[in-house]
């Protein structure tokens, strides 16, 4: 059996071997690359592509992510999985969520928009960030208000690895606007390898923020893990 995640960007695969979880990741659109030699009735498959691959079985992204981290964290408290196209914030002790989706501020679209802006490769976020020695305020995060944020720290003097770093921490405080009070919270998607990002939320949550090694392949992992 594996568990396949199709989400909006990229496609993740796992499946466990002697106790050792092996994945593989892809684009959304090479999905069919991961499941080569596989049978239709060893897929369980969640993701916002799910009903749309070969499966045995489906689930939500939420039951996903609950067992998956479970694997890792057994004893979370909140579930903050931050993808592509939304960002999802669960509360396993009360068994409820909620779901950022109308706009895309808190979620990775966000991030590669601010990437594009400053011609950078997303994963060079982290980075930049990093050799930032002033945090300017940035209250908006959405589209064109966004854009004119940022040129106007630029002009008041900020460097670009400061406005990136701006950037997370309004990206990081909307996000935290939506995560409940909690002693240990766990982060997961593939946004969350942004390391200024997740500095940022660290920073103004003040809790105790885990993340597993591969955060990208939770739901994946989730997804075999709910049907084995």
């Amino acid at each position: 059996m594996i568990g396949l995640d199709v989400g909006s960007t990229t496609a993740k695969m796992v499946k466990i071997t002697d106790g050792e979880v092996i994945f593989r990741i892809t684009g959304t659109h090479n999905w069919k690359d991961l499941i080569r030699g596989i049978k239709d009735d060893e897929i369980i498959s969640t993701g916002y592509f799910k009903n749309s691959v070969p499966h045995k079985a489906t689930l939500t992204e939420i039951t996903a992510a609950r067992y998956g981290v479970k694997h890792y964290f057994p004893y979370a408290d909140v579930i903050v999985d931050i993808g592509g196209q939304d960002t999802k914030v669960i509360d396993i002790r009360k068994n409820n969520f909620v779901i950022n989706d109308k706009c895309s501020a808190g979620t990775g679209a966000f991030l590669e928009f601010v990437a594009n802006y400053f011609k950078i490769e997303l994963k060079d976020l982290g980075l930049l960030h990093s050799r930032a020695k002033r945090i300017p305020d940035i209250n908006n995060t959405c589209g064109v208000f966004a854009i004119s944020e940022m040129i106007s720290q630029l002009v008041a003097g900020f460097s670009k690895e400061e406005v990136i770093a701006g950037m997370h921490y309004a990206f990081a405080r909307r996000i935290s606007f939506m995560i409940p009070e909690g002693e240990t919270i766990v982060l997961i998607g593939g946004t969350v390898k942004n390391e200024g990002m997740v500095s940022a939320l660290r920073d103004i949550l003040q809790k105790k923020v885990l993340i597993p090694r591969e955060p990208q392949i939770i739901n994946a992992l989730g997804a075999l893990k709910y049907y084995s």
